[in-house]
């Protein structure tokens, strides 16, 4: 994997510049505390996921379905995506090269593509490949949702085509990923499947 310097003129300063507003530092502060422009926006990145990845455990703890838990995951990274773009860009460029980021997020999913195959809903041949497809798409998903635009239902759509990725049938991917996420009223549910 390369570094900064791989990355197109500017990329590295801006989730450079991204991050350390975002944590209320300034750059200074930050390059004195890390050696490489590399280790700080690993850090930041990691720590921005990790974050987001807690609440969604947090909010999904009741939820014993692995394929419901995915689900949630990924429109709430989605959904995220759509109201925060810097964060999403300098996620986006911190999981490209960094192999620690898409450690820490495979073990958020491990534990859920785990539970989705123990449950019938998970059909794949390779586990460590299941977790990157899944990362993968989720993260090209948000990009497009950043470049292009607001993109009606983007959460739902991403969520319920992983999920037919791994195996679960169209017509059941569409209703899993079209359940309310935990902590949102289920009014929104019923008003965008018109009731």
């Amino acid at each position: 994997m390369g570094g900064l310097d791989d990355f197109p003129a500017g990329a590295g300063d801006l989730a450079l510049n991204t991050l350390a507003d975002e944590a209320g530092v300034s750059n200074g502060t930050v390059y004195n505390d890390f050696r490489s422009r590399e280790q700080v926006l690993e850090a930041f990145g990691l720590e921005l996921a990790v974050q987001l990845s807690e609440q969604i455990l947090t909010v999904s703890e009741a939820v014993d379905s692995g394929a419901e838990r995915l689900s949630i995951a990924v429109r709430t990274f989605m959904n995220k995506a759509r109201t925060d773009p810097d964060w999403t860009r300098a996620l986006i460029t911190v999981v490209s090269y960094a192999e620690d980021m898409r450690s820490t997020l495979a073990t958020y999913l491990r534990a859920d593509l785990q539970a989705g195959r123990r449950q019938g809903d998970f059909h794949y041949a390779h586990e460590e490949m299941a977790m990157s497809m899944v990362i993968s798409a989720t993260l090209g998903a948000m990009n497009l949702l950043v470049e292009d635009g607001e993109v009606e239902h983007a959460d739902r759509i991403a969520a319920e085509m992983v999920l037919q990725a791994l195996g679960v049938p169209p017509e059941k991917a569409k209703r899993i990923a079209g359940l309310p996420l935990p902590g949102r009223p289920a009014r929104r549910a019923c008003l965008d499947v018109g009731v």
